[in-house]
């Protein structure tokens, strides 16, 4: 889109392209690079005057505590950070230096349970003690629903107990849980309105706006608010909005976490019945039966949203558009996703080595790999892409085509500062450094 300031996304007449030059000869992108390195800047992208202006501001406070940092570097006997961006971390600083400042803060912190200690190995050893399951010791465990006891004694209390609640469960099965879709409700007449309203064969209700049909016209109404996209139900624990009460409720219990709803086939629990309901249907139904068929490839799928994710690889519809870049994804978690690659803010650290993650899953993984913490399963990693011009393989595609483009000699990552051209985007910040003294 024309005249599309990419900071404010304002549609402004007075725009420039971040190619341009400002009053002092310096290319606008490489000043948004210097400002905010964690974004991908796109050269042909366009800024309006106001964030141009407030660009220029953060740009002269920058280049003055540098000057700064200079000015401190001579003066000061002890070597100062050299990166003048990067406050210093209290974690960096050694057990010997906290002792002889006699600060009683406690910099080490414990990724669990967010407990303070004021050294590593103090950390290291709570880790292991609280947060690591002793694989060696066998806890007595309840043959009925499946759940640990920390002593026989507790395990044979547990089972008086277990064994009542699980008859109540089995004399209110007839009655409270539906046949067809394995629902729960509190009393029969539930069950029976549900039977009626939602399995009824017979649904003469009709919305005016779409094609869907009703077996009753209460359950026609609540749908036609979702035409409508009101959301006056607000959660008071998120301040998320609902179109319906039903719909806050079931939220609700998230927050809650109460975990209410136990799966009788394995030791699963959820806070909704519908969350429970899909977890029998994913993982217990037998995938001959599950319902949802595509019609390009005759594969099935649990649940229509399933369905409608993997229809979209057939016709190519991808509506949700990432406003850094021209990539189209298929729905919203995965243009999520998306997004979050074209920054560089590693914000999982490792509390231990201070190294960096974009998500807590690889930071779970390092902890099993570097210091063995956790039971996070490590991926066996394969050379799977194979260079067909030589012998080399590679775990990932992305180094495979980088090292095919020095068969081939492209260079498709250009300077933004000068004409010169690199088979990979990683060099160009090495080179902007050393070439343009641009950090």
């Amino acid at each position: 889109m024309s005249n599309l300031c990419i900071i404010c996304l304002n549609l402004d007449e007075n725009t420039k392209i971040l190619s341009e030059l400002d009053e002092t000869d310096v290319r606008i992108i490489i000043k948004l690079q210097r400002c905010v390195p964690e974004v991908e800047w796109k050269i042909d992208s366009q800024i309006c005057f106001p964030c141009l202006q407030q660009l220029d501001t953060v740009c002269a406070f920058r280049d003055m505590c540098i000057q700064s940092y200079l000015a401190r570097k001579h003066e000061d006997s002890k070597p100062p950070n050299p990166d003048p961006w990067d406050y210093s971390d209290p974690c960096c600083r050694s057990d010997s230096d906290d002792d002889k400042s006699g600060a009683p803060d406690q910099h080490y912190v414990c990724y669990h349970c967010e407990a303070k200690f004021k050294s590593k190995s103090v950390l290291e050893a709570h880790i292991q003690n609280e947060h690591t399951k002793k694989k060696h010791k066998v806890s007595p465990t309840c043959d009925q629903c499946g759940k640990a006891l920390s002593s026989e004694s507790a395990l044979k209390r547990h089972k008086v107990i277990c064994g009542k609640r699980q008859a109540k469960v089995q004399e209110s099965k007839p009655y409270n849980i539906c046949d067809v879709c394995g629902a729960s409700f509190s009393n029969k007449y539930l069950l029976k309105r549900h039977m009626k309203n939602v399995h009824c064969t017979e649904k003469k209700f009709q919305c005016e706006l779409c094609e869907r049909k009703f077996a009753s016209h209460v359950y026609l109404n609540a749908h036609k608010r979702y035409h409508s996209g009101e959301r006056k139900h607000i959660c008071s624990f998120c301040g998320k909005g609902y179109i319906t009460a039903s719909d806050l409720y079931h939220h609700e219990k998230i927050h809650a976490n109460k975990r209410a709803y136990k799966c009788q086939i394995c030791s699963k629990a959820f806070n909704t019945s519908s969350d429970l309901h899909k977890h029998k249907i994913c993982v217990h139904q037998d995938r001959s039966q599950w319902k949802y068929e595509c019609s390009f490839c005759q594969r099935r799928f649990p649940l229509k949203t399933n369905l409608d994710t993997h229809t979209k690889t057939h016709t190519g519809e991808r509506n949700f558009l990432c406003h850094l870049c021209d990539r189209k994804c298929i729905n919203k978690s995965v243009l999520k996703r998306h997004i979050e690659s074209h920054s560089i803010a590693k914000t999982f650290k490792c509390n231990l080595c201070l190294q960096g993650y974009k998500y807590q899953k690889s930071l779970d993984i390092h902890m099993v790999k570097v210091h063995g913490i956790g039971e996070a399963k490590v991926p066996e990693r394969v050379k799977k892409y194979f260079c067909s011009i030589c012998p080399k393989s590679y775990f990932a595609n992305n180094k495979l085509q980088k090292h095919i483009r020095s068969h081939t000699g492209e260079r498709p990552f250009g300077c933004p500062a000068c004409d010169k051209c690199f088979i990979d985007k990683s060099y160009i910040k090495q080179h902007l450094k050393t070439a343009h003294n641009v950090f």
